[in-house]
């Protein structure tokens, strides 16, 4: 009886551990390599925001984030999507010159990371014609945009990947991807810039650290949704 239970918490241990292993190759690493921060130099180059080191003020974090979102956008400036089952890290962006809303908010997260901000990577699916969170998110060719969060000293604050916006309101706070979600249920804003994108004035539900709904944006490009776990828990907490 004992042998037989201590063969039963083996195998239960072991695939336990097994499947730790397995998901955490699975995942979309967010690690900063030495070759990001080769290429993360170059697409700063004519940016002021070196050495790397987080601002001090809140004021001196939105001149940071607005820099590292300019840097981006100017250098990945063709609308032209790095192809499926290819990495889409920062050196691919700077070489490729291009890049849709899933390749530059890559890069906008690790830029940030590196210069110490917590990011969180969104990903928004309309359900304007779903009319419901599920359907949006198993429904091909919903449409989508993928933006990243930063949190800056008052809060989180969404950087658009596609244009020169980030959610700042008429008085300078950061508004998160939430705030703007609830705006869509009569919460009234006042917005510094105006909302750039039909996605964000429409209904519209989000999840966080869900990078691709197929698999081939990020190793090893199989059929698993590509996501960060750690990112993915902050859906429920």
């Amino acid at each position: 009886m004992k042998n037989k239970y201590i063969k039963s918490l083996v195998f239960s241990i072991t695939t336990i551990f097994t499947i730790i292993l397995t998901l955490n190759y699975l995942q979309v690493d967010n690690s900063i390599t030495e070759e990001d921060k080769i290429y993360i130099g170059k697409i700063l180059k004519d940016k002021k925001v070196t050495p790397p080191s987080k601002p001090i003020s809140y004021e001196e974090e939105i001149t940071l984030i607005i820099n590292i979102q300019n840097s981006v956008l100017e250098v990945a400036h063709d609308n032209i999507g790095i192809p499926y089952n290819s990495p889409r890290e920062p050196k691919d962006l700077y070489i490729s010159k291009s890049g849709l809303c899933y390749d530059r908010s890559r890069s906008i997260e690790k830029i940030s990371r590196y210069f110490g901000f917590q990011t969180r990577h969104i990903s928004i699916y309309s359900t304007e014609n779903t009319h419901s969170p599920f359907q949006s998110l198993i429904t091909p060719k919903t449409s989508s945009h993928a933006v990243t969060e930063v949190l800056t000293l008052k809060g989180w604050i969404v950087v658009d990947s596609n244009v020169f916006w980030i959610s700042l309101d008429g008085q300078g706070n950061p508004v998160s991807i939430e705030q703007i979600q609830s705006h869509n249920n009569n919460r009234i804003i006042s917005w510094a810039k105006p909302l750039p994108n039909d996605i964000y004035k429409k209904p519209f539900t989000f999840i966080y650290g869900l990078y691709s709904r197929h698999g081939r944006f990020y190793h090893p490009y199989n059929f698993v949704p590509d996501m960060n776990y750690k990112e993915l828990m902050q859906n429920i907490l």
